[in-house]
């Protein structure tokens, strides 16, 4: 999208036709991801990531986590944590199920203080995908999130993406240290 801007930039294009391509590029997918290689094999990974139990072990958001309904693909669990200084909730439907390569859930519900958020993305997805990679494993979590409106696209890509993506690493970096750890 950049480079489109670029181009029309150039050919001295009308205001409404940069203003358009503007708001196309605010309101598109914003998607942030992370990798790393962890030392465990990739069944004792997804042992860890799969589990709403164990979420809050490597999971930044995380603070507490519990099933709501059913188990494996279509679970719906709430994480608990905080955004800032207020109390969030966040309910996770598991949309893609494929042990132990791919997981994937959609938020549903989003909740500040017990009180629904504002809505900054239509729609939230996450995906964690497992590699084999030596005798380790390569872990990417990635986010994709469709902006609510152009403005709240503009602030997402501004204020959260750099933060969403720190957060990212840092979970991971837990994940290694869960999964590097013996189970007593």
């Amino acid at each position: 999208m950049r480079t489109l801007v670029r181009i029309v930039q150039n050919q001295n294009c009308s205001f409404l036709a940069r203003l358009t391509i503007l708001h196309m590029e605010a309101m598109s997918m914003i998607t942030v991801a992370c990798s790393r290689s962890v030392p465990a094999p990739r069944e004792t990974v997804w042992q860890v990531v799969s589990s709403v139990e164990r979420l809050p072990d490597w999971l930044t958001f995380a603070e507490a986590a519990e099933t709501l309904d059913g188990e494996g693909g279509g679970r719906l669990h709430r994480i608990y944590g905080h955004w800032g200084r207020q109390r969030s909730e966040i309910d996770q439907r598991i949309t893609s199920w494929d042990p132990p390569r791919r997981l994937e859930w959609r938020h549903e519900a989003e909740r500040l203080d017990g009180k629904p958020a504002p809505r900054f993305a239509r729609d939230t997805r996450v995906e964690i995908r497992l590699e084999p990679d030596g005798e380790g494993t390569r872990v990417t979590l990635e986010s994709f999130q469709q902006p609510a409106s152009a403005l709240k696209g503009l602030v997402m890509r501004v204020l959260s993406r750099r933060g969403l993506a720190s957060a990212y690493e840092q979970s991971l970096r837990r994940l290694e240290a869960v999964v590097s750890t013996p189970q007593r």
